[in-house]
């Protein structure tokens, strides 16, 4: 059984599973080309994820499929046909294990869905109309998207994994300004949604409301003498801007956030390679130590594993190599240069 300092990271079609610990790759899973997550169910002893098929590689008639590994064996036990419209993009955002028994794969045709699977007699449920909102983020008996028209969307399944309803949280960011990401992180009660200028969101769904709370800049205080929490004098970074496939990533247990950043250019260039890692104290909500990238080092993915001691996570642009290191201090503990890969995800 993986213990808290497994993950896992994604090169093409293939997902390695990691011991961070020791460095070591302990299992692979034989994906598709197009299946950007994967989707641990640990207690149940089972690895999902979702993929694209194709009789002729890369054209011809198409299967979708939820794909079922063993956790143990790390082979493919069973496969799901959903309808031929799943996301062959992304991040780990794109699947999710809703109440340990419903997958939700997201959908783009361009129309957006999420398909829904019942893991308890491996079956297709049905299709869920989602217009303008994307990712799959479990809550209880549902899951939150994030929306176009600058809301988050909560739809909540019964009993048997069909739609009962959906919630609608309040206006609170604006595409043409700043968007969010539609890549979220889990919080205790809910997730974290971060925008393209650095604004922090919690997101919970409580009472029959889904609540965001009010934002919180990682962009450097412009007050003179402002400190890290190290007492290192810190400049206004307003010329710095998140980045990277996964940008971000959260520790609960040591309230711990870390983002992959550039300098530089304006919000279309999100996606390109970090340079430095930030990382914040989201209780003071101030930053705690940057971790400079090099060339050869720089990021596209970050994760942080869940446990009180995390590791830092960071997969290279092409041709770099993993980078792991003490999520606390930023100490770097090790690499692999043999793994190429730019999605990393922790196994929980």
């Amino acid at each position: 059984m993986p213990d808290d300092h497994w993950f896992s990271v994604r090169g093409s079609e293939i997902a390695y599973l990691i011991d961070g610990d020791e460095g070591s790759v302990q299992g692979t899973l034989t994906l598709s080309m197009f299946s950007p997550a994967l989707e641990p169910h640990l207690a149940a002893g089972r690895i999902y994820s979702y993929g694209s098929f194709y009789t002729r590689t890369f054209y011809g008639d198409r299967t979708d499929v939820v794909l079922v590994f063993d956790l143990d064996s790390a082979l493919p036990i069973k496969e799901i046909e959903i309808p031929p419209k799943s996301a062959g993009i992304g991040h780990s955002g794109m699947i999710g294990l809703i109440e340990d028994r419903f997958i939700g794969v997201w959908n783009i045709t361009p129309a957006m869905s999420v398909s829904v699977v019942d893991t308890a007699d491996d079956r297709f449920v049905g299709e869920i109309s989602t217009p303008g909102c994307a990712g799959v983020y479990p809550v209880d008996a549902g899951f939150l998207m994030a929306c176009g028209d600058g809301r988050v969307q909560y739809v909540r399944l019964d009993s048997v994994g069909e739609e009962v309803d959906r919630l609608r949280s309040d206006v609170f960011f604006t595409v043409s300004d700043d968007p969010v990401f539609d890549y979220a992180v889990p919080t205790p009660d809910g997730w974290m949604f971060m925008s393209l200028e650095g604004q922090v969101y919690e997101v919970a769904v409580k009472d029959g409301a889904v609540n965001v709370s009010e934002p919180w800049s990682i962009n450097p205080p412009d007050e003179e003498g402002a400190a890290d929490l190290n007492g290192v004098p810190i400049d206004p970074d307003d010329h710095w801007r998140i980045s990277g496939r996964q940008a971000f990533a959260y520790n609960a247990k040591t309230n711990l956030l870390v983002t992959l950043m550039h300098e530089g250019g304006g919000q279309e260039t999100f996606e390109d390679p970090g340079t430095q890692v930030w990382a914040f104290s989201t209780k003071t909500r101030r930053r705690a130590y940057v971790l400079e990238l090099d060339e050869e080092t720089k990021g596209v993915s970050v994760e942080l594993t869940a446990d009180a001691d995390p590791l830092l996570i960071i997969a290279p642009a092409e041709g770099g190599e993993l980078l792991i290191h003490d999520g606390v201090s930023s100490r770097l503990l090790r690499t692999m240069p043999e793994i190429n890969a730019s999605l990393v995800q922790r196994l929980e």
